[in-house]
């Protein structure tokens, strides 16, 4: 994998989505250890190869020093065919998310090195396992039947979701924070940054002491 940024939910909207994220089935003792671990959600806005330790540096540069909190609408649940995209909600692709990861790209080239963000913008639910690759189409439709997931209108092509957490309905949510996440190793395992890049009118970095990257 490599470092990646990461557009996470403002904190009491982090708190709700991972009320509901799918959890390791306790009674099924056949399943890949590497399936259903625990993971903030958030969108992967760009992940780089970790090829020197100026990377995480580079990474933050990266980010539009005037970038505002951005609003990620829910369109669809989907299963994916990739263990990283197991089963995740596709996101509207808004004018807001893809000049902000199109102004990070582009200040990546600029200094050599090429991003990559599969599927943006979406937010995985769950990673699963190739071996247990079954369980994706049976986590989703568990979503479905619980009422976790609702679908909305469609309004011509355009979907819409929502997520029942507990007593609160989320369309989508408020991203108010870019972390930089060191992504190597199993995903229970990665290391998230302590400098954290504020999307507010008063933007300004985390200046605390961060994990060793």
């Amino acid at each position: 994998m490599g470092v990646s940024l990461w557009l996470v939910p403002a904190a009491a909207q982090m708190d709700k989505i991972k009320s509901i994220l799918p959890r390791r089935p306790s009674d099924d003792h056949l399943l890949s250890p590497s399936s259903y671990p625990a993971f903030p959600p958030h969108i992967t806005l760009a992940t780089v190869p970790l090829s020197d330790p100026g990377i995480p540096n580079v990474l933050l540069d990266a980010v539009p020093v005037s970038q505002q909190p951005i609003r990620a609408n829910f369109q669809s649940l989907v299963v994916g065919d990739h263990y990283f995209r197991s089963v995740f909600i596709r996101v509207q692709s808004t004018h807001d998310l893809v000049d902000l990861q199109n102004q990070i790209r582009i200040n990546l080239r600029r200094r050599g090195l090429e991003p990559t963000a599969p599927r943006f913008p979406h937010m995985s639910l769950c990673y699963i396992a190739d071996e247990d690759k079954s369980h994706r189409d049976r986590t989703a439709q568990a979503l479905r039947d619980t009422g976790v997931v609702v679908s909305g209108e469609t309004t011509g092509d355009m979907q819409s979701i929502s997520l029942q957490c507990g007593d609160v309905h989320l369309l989508g949510f408020d991203g108010t924070e870019i972390w930089l996440v060191k992504c190597e190793g199993p995903v229970e395992t990665w290391q998230v940054d302590e400098r954290r890049v504020k999307l507010s009118p008063n933007l300004s970095f985390d200046t605390r002491k961060r994990n060793k990257l």
